[in-house]
């Protein structure tokens, strides 16, 4: 195969790879209560299996960074797409809860290989702003799975049952790793010496004594914190505070996919024109004047549901700006551990997310106490933003 073909088809296989996990979260949701009663479970016994596939994902994606700088990262893509078909064909003829718990917290370590694949092997080929640019085009392409994934699951769950929905995976998997066999080269040139226990700790240990990393990471983990602060909320902000059915509420992630694809669209665009500090001093600047504006108007009157909507959809763009400079940012600083620096952006980004979704969980759902966990939030990610941008070495 000519080397330039196959660099075309890297692109696409990368995204396929990168969304399958979100279909994993995303596509079986319409059949909970289902599950439930096929089961014999509980609510919280069903909704653990979408916590220990985050789990899974966490684990797996600190794991396999370290492999994937020293056994490469196509060995990395194989075994988790491999793993992620066996442990849906699991999910897929679980007996008992307890069976499904296991096969989702497998189903999530096989699903973190996708992403932290594609950002190393990003960080393998580019660097600077063409790093940004390809960032920013597989995250724009990532983001229209949530706004196809949940119709669809609740399509197969209608007319086929829950279960469906995981041979689906199983299929859908299985169409991707021909890709992989077929198109995903190696792209890594620099392997490590040592897979011991101890040198993947001296590794870590690296990525936490460098400053700049670290603050990339927690602009990451600020606007990620937000975000899903958002989604945990506003099932109950719609839905009990708003009225709207559940079939309505279904259409929020339409909404909150355009304000993404419009955010990494911005980012791609503007890759070749703007330094890592900058994007990130725009992103969180722009999502804390929006957050402000929105308090203010819940503190002047009660905000219609449309309003909320065009907020979400406001911050979902700028916030997707912050995010893919801070992580073009964050893999930029290393090259020849790529594959560990892409593993702990994977783990603050689900951290963040439990972090995000736990704090929702404890305060009352009303669009001003969204505005203003938001609001603290992107505005921490502010600050951060405008230490980087005064210390523009960090962008480099």
């Amino acid at each position: 195969m000519h080397p330039s073909f196959q660099i075309r088809l890297l692109l696409p296989t990368l995204c396929l790879l990168t969304a399958l996990g979100i279909f994993a979260t995303s596509l079986y949701l319409p059949s909970l209560p289902s599950i439930g009663k096929s089961l014999s479970a509980s609510q919280e016994s069903v909704q653990l299996t979408l916590a220990l596939f985050f789990l899974g994902s966490a684990f797996g994606s600190l794991l396999l960074g370290p492999l994937a700088d020293h056994m490469g990262r196509l060995i990395v893509a194989k075994g988790g797409i491999v793993l992620f078909i066996l442990a849906s064909i699991w999910c897929a003829n679980a007996q008992t809860i307890t069976d499904l718990q296991i096969a989702r917290f497998l189903q999530g370590m096989a699903a973190s290989a996708g992403p932290l694949v594609a950002r190393a092997m990003g960080r393998d080929l580019y660097e600077g702003t063409s790093l940004t640019h390809f960032s920013a085009t597989i995250m724009m392409v990532v983001s229209l799975s949530p706004a196809i994934a949940p119709t669809l699951g609740g399509v197969i769950e209608t007319y086929f049952g829950w279960d469906k929905n995981f041979y689906f995976l199983a299929l859908f998997a299985f169409i991707i790793s021909l890709m992989v066999w077929l198109w995903l080269p190696e792209t890594n040139r620099s392997s490590n010496e040592s897979t011991s226990f101890s040198s993947i700790l001296k590794n870590y240990a690296l990525l936490f004594k460098d400053a700049s990393y670290g603050l990339f990471c927690l602009v990451i983990g600020l606007q990620m914190g937000s975000i899903f602060c958002y989604i945990t909320m506003s099932p109950y902000l719609y839905i009990s505070h708003f009225n709207w059915s559940p079939q309505e509420y279904g259409y929020i992630g339409i909404t909150s996919a355009f304000g993404n694809i419009v955010g990494f669209a911005m980012a791609r665009y503007m890759a070749h024109r703007l330094h890592f500090h900058q994007g990130i001093l725009i992103g969180s600047f722009a999502c804390f004047i929006v957050s402000i504006i929105f308090v203010s108007i819940c503190l002047i009157f009660d905000p219609t549901v449309y309003l909320v909507i065009f907020y979400s959809v406001i911050f979902y763009g700028f916030s997707a700006l912050a995010v893919v400079y801070s992580s073009a940012g964050a893999m930029n600083l290393f090259s020849s551990m790529a594959g560990v620096a892409a593993a702990m952006v994977g783990a603050v980004q689900i951290g963040a997310g439990v972090f995000g979704s736990v704090l929702a969980s404890s305060l009352p759902s009303s669009p001003l106490v969204l505005a203003v966990s938001m609001t603290s939030l992107s505005f921490l990610s502010f600050l951060i933003g405008v230490f980087i941008a005064k210390k523009s070495w960090l962008g480099r």
